[in-house]
């Protein structure tokens, strides 16, 4: 149910609702006014760009260190930022730099000038080394005796000077322009770094001693090398000199310096880091690579000429001096060696030799060795004593000019012994037997292995007989036409066994058998045979054999010479055969 209120009971009650409603509302709002309030005064505050900043500055170094430690954005972010910062402040004025990292560089720069120092002392050993001469041996030893290194040694006693190494540097960002090496230089040194550290030495010594910018070092010395330095208001040029260059060099690196300067001033001014258009004063630079040798010393051309002299005819001397004394040495061993001669005494008299001694007349001839020894015989001279050597050797020689062996006899002598062997005749073995009694120096003959050659021919003989066939056609009792020859043969051989056995005092008996096939009987066959031993004997007897000597006797098919198995068989076994018997009755020794 609703009541209608009067208008003067609402105008009394209003302020009480107002309030009722302002509760209500913050009852209601009441975060989310927090909250817009919040951002009103957040907006204000970004709007105070004062405020902004003091609000940021509290919370940037840790919110650097958050997102550090998470990856390398921020590192990443800083870099363009960091290289235009320390770009723009060497533009505006580069001491600032200079006096940050001279404490940290100075230690370093010194390091790297030691370093480098060493390692060109090092090369020039390197390069220097040359062939085992004289010269080259007698620096070796100085070098071991002072204990340095043998470059450097060389270098000292073959070079005055030397520029090693030109740099053309941009005054004004300390870039190498130019650089140039001697060829003489094994290790080339950065061009950069040597540029960073002669301007961070120039810099460290204008604040070290106040010097303005247009003043600059000159000349930097270590050991036996220094820096040459000349300068315009836009280059620098540096020149690495080795041992002690004279003073119009300085004038030849300033008119380069000055030559470069006029021709590329445009390039220079204009210079953004591109050093190509210099190249095309490379020539200046190579120009100032300049080096000076010590000088030989000369000696007169007479002294050197009567010494060479000296030398030579003093080693001609001593070569024929040496050789002839070998030689001659040789041939006294040769001679002395040689069976028959017995060197008693040598001398040397007026450029010419005299051996005394003794020879044997079968001895060689000591003058044809002479000539094999290449010694002239006109300058030695031999006085001889003839004696008998009881040498091995010419003992056989004597006794076979005394016996006069056959060829198939050797002798063998040793302590007074003659051994013969071989094959010799019974008269020479007879007659020998009695003149080696004669023989001086032979105390016992021995001859025991000497065969008698008449022996050895009666065997040889025999065989030869025995080894005689004299074939016939079947049933035939006549010689098969052709071995007529044989037959005089067989009978002179005969004979000269007869000959040689009577000689020995020996007999001898030559029985001759006939033989046929096994074709026919028996008794046809022993007739056969027979007939056929005659017929051989008949034929013997005239050609001269002794018929006392033989006997005849067939003996038919009993003693077949072969097993008859072919036609060829049966052919072999007619013939007739001798068969010798000697009779020994005396041997002879």
């Amino acid at each position: 149910m609703f009541f209608r209120k009067s208008p003067d009971k609402v105008q009394e009650n209003r302020p009480a609702s107002d309030d009722s409603l302002e509760e209500l509302r913050k009852l209601l709002m009441g975060p989310m006014q927090e909250r817009f309030d919040q951002m009103q005064q957040l907006l204000k505050m970004l709007e105070n760009q004062e405020l902004q900043a003091e609000e940021v500055s509290q919370i940037l170094p840790e919110a650097i260190l958050m997102r550090s430690s998470r990856d390398k954005q921020i590192v990443k972010a800083m870099e363009p930022i960091t290289e235009q910062a320390i770009e723009a402040s060497i533009q505006r004025d580069p001491r600032v730099l200079v006096s940050l990292f001279v404490p940290v560089m100075l230690p370093a720069i010194r390091k790297a000038i030691g370093t480098m120092i060493k390692e060109m002392i090092e090369t020039f050993s390197a390069t220097l080394e040359h062939g085992m001469s004289f010269r080259g041996l007698r620096w070796r030893y100085e070098a071991f005796k002072t204990k340095k290194p043998f470059g450097e040694v060389a270098l000292l006693h073959s070079l005055v000077y030397q520029v090693e190494q030109i740099f053309l540097i941009h005054r004004e960002t300390g870039l190498v322009l130019l650089s140039e090496v001697s060829k003489d230089t094994v290790v080339v040194q950065d061009a950069d770094m040597v540029s960073g550290m002669l301007s961070a030495i120039q810099d460290f010594v204008r604040d070290s001693f106040g010097a303005t910018q247009d003043d600059s070092i000159e000349n930097m010395q270590f050991g036996d090398r220094s820096i040459w330095i000349e300068q315009t208001q836009y280059l620098i040029f540096a020149a690495v000199v080795w041992g002690n260059a004279p003073t119009e060099l300085r004038k030849v690196l300033k008119e380069t310096l000055n030559t470069i300067h006029f021709e590329h001033l445009d390039n220079i001014r204009n210079f953004d880091g591109n050093t190509a258009p210099f190249e095309s004063a490379k020539h200046h630079l190579l120009a100032c690579m300049k080096s000076q040798h010590k000088e030989r010393e000369r000696h007169p051309v007479i002294f050197w000429t009567v010494i060479s002299l000296l030398c030579i005819l003093i080693g001609w001397w001593s070569f024929f001096t040496i050789r002839d004394h070998i030689r001659w040495t040789n041939y006294l061993e040769k001679l002395q060696n040689e069976p028959g001669i017995v060197v008693a005494e040598t001398e040397k008299r007026s450029g010419k030799h005299y051996v005394y001694g003794l020879r044997d007349s079968l001895a060689s001839d000591p003058e044809n060795m002479l000539y094999d020894a290449k010694i002239d015989p006109e300058k030695v001279h031999f006085k001889w004593e003839l004696y008998h050597s009881s040498h091995p050797e010419f003992m056989v020689r004597r006794i076979k000019k005394i016996l006069n062996p056959p060829d198939t006899v050797r002798f063998y002598y040793k302590d007074g012994t003659l051994r013969v062997e071989g094959i010799a005749p019974r008269q020479w073995i007879i007659d020998s037997k009695k003149l080696v009694e004669a023989i001086p120096g032979v105390v016992r003959y021995k001859n025991e292995k000497v065969v008698v050659l008449e022996q050895k021919q009666i065997e040889a003989l025999k065989e030869q007989i025995e080894k005689t066939f004299f074939f016939f056609d079947a049933i035939s009792t006549k010689v098969k036409v052709g071995q007529e020859k044989a037959l005089a043969q067989l009978a002179n051989e005969i004979m000269e066994l007869v000959r040689l056995t009577r000689m020995f005092n020996k007999t001898i008996r030559i029985d001759i058998i006939g033989h046929t096939d096994s074709v026919g009987t028996e008794e046809r066959n022993s007739l056969i045979s027979q007939k056929r031993a005659d017929e051989v004997f008949s034929l013997l007897t005239a050609y001269g054999a002794e018929p006392e000597l033989f006997t005849k006797k067939g003996v038919a098919s009993k003693e077949p010479i072969k097993e008859e198995k072919t036609e060829k068989d049966r052919e072999a076994n007619r013939c007739v055969n001798l068969k010798v018997v000697i009779s020994d009755k005396e041997n002879i020794k």
